[in-house]
């Protein structure tokens, strides 16, 4: 990890993805980590919004378990002379509360560009079932629909 000095010294979410990214076991942990968590993300005032990635026509919303990792991605992306806003609360209340209003499909990407990020697709088990996008397909697990196979077939496979 480049930002802190070791995992034991790392907050529990960071802990957890780095865990979960060694043994891709355990999803319904990571989930339930994250949503205890506090995070942060970029905002924009004018007009308010929060800036999301789109990755194959998947829109991503990029989260920080810490604003170390925050400020490391807006210099990885050459923006970090320039002054940034950004929101810290919940993951509970980023999944149930923000994530609804954002674009079908919306998934997250905590800490990216670090070694422990991970994804959090925007499935049963992770958002509400009412945003999820294999909502309609019980029998259809989501690591075979496109296009979202890429991001979730190894990790999460499906529904937790």
């Amino acid at each position: 990890m480049s930002s802190l000095a070791s995992v034991a010294d790392a907050p529990p979410l960071v802990r957890e993805a780095l865990r979960f990214r060694r043994s891709m076991q355990r999803p319904e942990d990571l989930v339930a980590t994250f949503r205890r968590a506090d995070v942060c993300l970029e905002c924009v005032s004018d007009p308010p919004t929060v800036p999301v990635v789109h990755v194959d026509g998947i829109p991503w919303l990029p989260v920080f378990s810490d604003l170390r990792y925050f400020s490391e991605y807006r210099r990885q992306r050459g923006e970090g002379d320039l002054a940034a806003e950004y929101l810290v609360l919940t993951g509970a209340r980023l999944l149930d509360g923000y994530l609804p209003g954002m674009p079908q499909g919306t998934s997250l990407l905590l800490d990216p560009l670090q070694e422990h990020s991970v994804t959090l697709p925007a499935l049963r088990g992770i958002l509400a079932e009412s945003i999820a996008v294999d909502r309609n397909r019980p029998d259809r697990p989501v690591s075979a629909q496109s296009p979202y196979e890429k991001p979730v077939k190894r990790a999460w496979g499906g529904t937790l």
